[in-house]
């Protein structure tokens, strides 16, 4: 649910680098992005790249994930904590300096900080979370990273890639949930759908949500004509983000449409809605026989005396 942006990796040719790589929050696994002519990217992965905690003050939390040396030698890797702080409205995130009030780094321990991944191998790597007792409930975040060392190419390019899983840990206790729906847009006039839809949620809480929300289309008349549902999405405290989603099959539809969005969050499930209006007008695949039809009308009206 967001991306992650590692400034620190370098690809070094010679006196040349370049500093370029992300990882993926949600379901992409992490990715490598070099000049082909450079370099190409190192074939290691981890799994999962995120995980989500709830714990209590004063609890010792073990947990794990895989990484997976796809290349033909051993791999010298290191795992070290770091924050991570929101970039932006699409879910992208980056390496930061420390937030006392949101850190996790200090409370990561891995169990092997410095070890070697034999070729073509998968392993688990285990780490624990020592949440202290004093801490504030709500949400804390931060990312446990894998550090390879610099890896030689046959073009004579040395490699070295940061990849890793994001942590997302709820401290229970007394929280605030407060999700508010910033914003909905869907566009005023359409050819046809689907229906694009971009919900903004603002997160004014202290643990993060992750609304979910179906999506309803009725056309003039009242009746349903199309679902759908938003993507969950996490929404930390302090940020806003935005959604995007789709609703509607391909088909001729005509005139007036309305969208009505319902969300719902947190534990007691708190909704939010909103309703937007869409006129679909497919003038391009359906405009010159609608301008026929009209003129061929227009002939048999009777004409008024």
């Amino acid at each position: 649910m967001y991306g992650l942006h590692l400034p620190n990796l370098t690809i070094r040719v010679a006196a040349f680098s370049c500093i370029a790589a992300s990882l993926a929050f949600v379901v992409s696994f992490p990715f490598l992005v070099v000049p082909s002519a450079l370099a190409a990217p190192l074939p290691v992965a981890v799994n999962p790249t995120r995980i989500e905690i709830t714990a209590s003050p004063g609890d010792q939390i073990e947990s794990s994930f895989k990484f997976w040396n796809g290349t033909d030698a051993d791999l010298p890797v290191h795992l070290e904590g770091f924050d991570i702080g929101p970039q932006d409205e699409e879910g992208h995130a980056t390496v930061e300096g420390e937030d006392a009030s949101n850190s996790l780094k200090a409370w990561l321990k891995p169990a092997y900080p410095d070890l070697n991944v034999a070729p073509k191998q998968e392993i688990t790597l285990p780490f624990s979370l020592d949440i202290p007792a004093n801490v504030d409930p709500g949400s804390h975040w931060g990312a446990l990273l894998a550090i390879t060392a610099p890896a030689a190419q046959s073009n004579g390019a040395a490699v070295n890639v940061r990849t890793g899983v994001i942590l997302l840990v709820h401290v229970l206790g007394p929280v605030t949930e407060k999700l508010v729906l910033e914003s909905v847009s869907v566009p005023r006039f359409a050819e046809s759908p689907p229906i694009p839809i971009e919900a903004r949620f603002r997160n004014e809480g202290t643990v993060h949500e992750a609304p979910q929300g179906t999506i309803e289309v009725r056309n003039i008349f009242g009746s349903l004509v199309a679902t759908g549902t938003l993507p969950v999405r996490n929404v930390l405290p302090g940020v806003v983000r935005k959604v995007d989603a789709s609703v509607g099959e391909s088909g001729f539809w005509l005139g007036r449409y309305t969208v009505l969005l319902s969300a719902a969050y947190g534990d007691t499930g708190e909704t939010l809605a909103a309703r937007r209006v869409v006129w679909i007008i497919p003038w391009r695949r359906y405009g010159f026989w609608m301008i026929q039809t009209t003129r061929r009308a227009a002939r048999v009206s009777p004409v008024s005396p």
